[in-house]
């Protein structure tokens, strides 16, 4: 005879590190926030006050999402990049199937270019994990995705969530609170059209999606491209430069 359980499902309490985590996340999120809402005319009270309000109406149980700090992607994102930048990796302009060891073209050589002191194994087994590449029948290592995720396993990498959040967050409040003229600040534009027909949606989401891609492939490679050489790295000041994309998608609201 079955018995049915009456045990109730539980919410899995997020680990001391998650929420350290998202401590640093909020600190590092809300501080251009609200600087710029401060210039706007809010004093401080009003601005705990907002941020009360909003909290109160939180409902938590509707949070699905499992989010936390996924494994240090980086050099795994520069050995993608690198794959489908440099010429001696591209076959027609796509990226080739590398052999694993050997000389170059292989994925040992990759490696090597971008991070000689980490494994070929190790590296390539966390490639496969995340589903960027894929051991093929050949016995060569093919490219599926051109970018790391941001999903891994179910979970949401909040450290990215935190550096996208603030890039744009920082653009906006540098143009409107630091730019001393029009036209001198950080680039910041949006493409969209109200009204648009719904069913356009899936089909715009693709077109971004391979559009943007190449964007940020060109952009990727003229900043490897323009790297001061090795030997006067040491005695120049570094920063970190780029550009991020979003999609505008009311119809996924």
């Amino acid at each position: 005879m079955n018995r049915s359980s009456n045990k109730r499902t539980t919410r899995q309490l997020p680990s001391a590190q998650q929420v350290r985590m998202a401590h640093v996340c909020a600190s590092k999120v809300l501080r251009p926030l609200l600087r710029v809402l401060l210039a706007a005319g809010l004093n401080r009270q009003q601005l705990v006050e907002v941020c009360d309000k909003n909290v109160r109406g939180l409902t938590v149980d509707a949070v699905s999402a499992h989010i936390k700090s996924l494994p240090h992607c980086d050099p795994i994102e520069r050995i993608v990049a690198h794959w489908v930048n440099h010429p001696t990796y591209l076959d027609r302009g796509e990226p080739m199937q590398l052999r694993i060891n050997g000389k170059k073209p292989s994925f040992q050589s990759l490696l090597q270019s971008v991070a000689p002191q980490s494994s070929v194994t190790f590296v390539l087994h966390a490639l496969e994990r995340g589903r960027v590449v894929k051991v093929a029948g050949n016995g060569k290592v093919q490219l599926l995705s051109r970018f790391y995720p941001t999903r891994l396993h179910g979970a949401v990498d909040i450290e990215l969530f935190t550096k996208m959040t603030i890039d744009f967050l920082r653009t906006l409040e540098l143009n409107i609170l630091k730019n001393p003229r029009i036209g001198h600040g950080l680039f910041q534009r949006i493409a969209h059209k109200r009204n648009s027909d719904a069913s356009l949606a899936p089909v715009f989401n693709r077109y971004v999606r391979k559009q943007g891609q190449l964007f940020l492939e060109t952009v990727d490679e003229w900043l490897v491209r323009h790297q001061p050489k090795r030997s006067r790295a040491g005695l120049r000041k570094r920063v970190r430069l780029g550009v991020g994309i979003y999609v505008i998608n009311e119809a996924l609201r």
